[in-house]
């Protein structure tokens, strides 16, 4: 079985090695996360606090272990975030209305939030 934590040294071929059906997985996830979500902060924070999961189940599930570059590079940067800025661009070209989980909009101090 492949676990991604075997060659953790900084080397493109080890990241080379680590883009498979999960790296698309990660994208396909966020973009369709983003039309379900609509809002890019939750959307981002979901995604970082996903890699937390990953690292606090990585000893039941052994392949949520990682390389500290797999979880930062490969997962957060170069599939979640451009999954996330993509999807909300679509959904703004498709004209969907976006979501402010948070009540932020025209808002001036987090604590004029509509959440609290």
């Amino acid at each position: 079985m492949h676990t991604y934590d075997d060659h953790c040294d900084f080397h493109l071929s080890n990241l080379w090695d680590n883009v498979d059906h999960y790296f698309l997985v990660h994208i396909v996830d966020w973009l369709l996360a983003s039309f379900v979500l609509r809002d890019p902060y939750i959307l981002h924070f979901w995604s970082i606090m996903d890699e937390f999961v990953e690292l606090s189940f990585q000893h039941i599930l052994p392949h949520f272990r990682e390389c500290w570059w797999d979880h930062i590079l490969m997962d957060i940067l170069l599939t979640n975030t451009p999954a996330i800025i993509i999807g909300l661009k679509l959904v703004d070209y498709f004209g969907i209305q976006r979501y402010d989980w948070l009540g932020r909009d025209g808002k001036k101090s987090w604590k004029d939030w509509e959440i609290w």
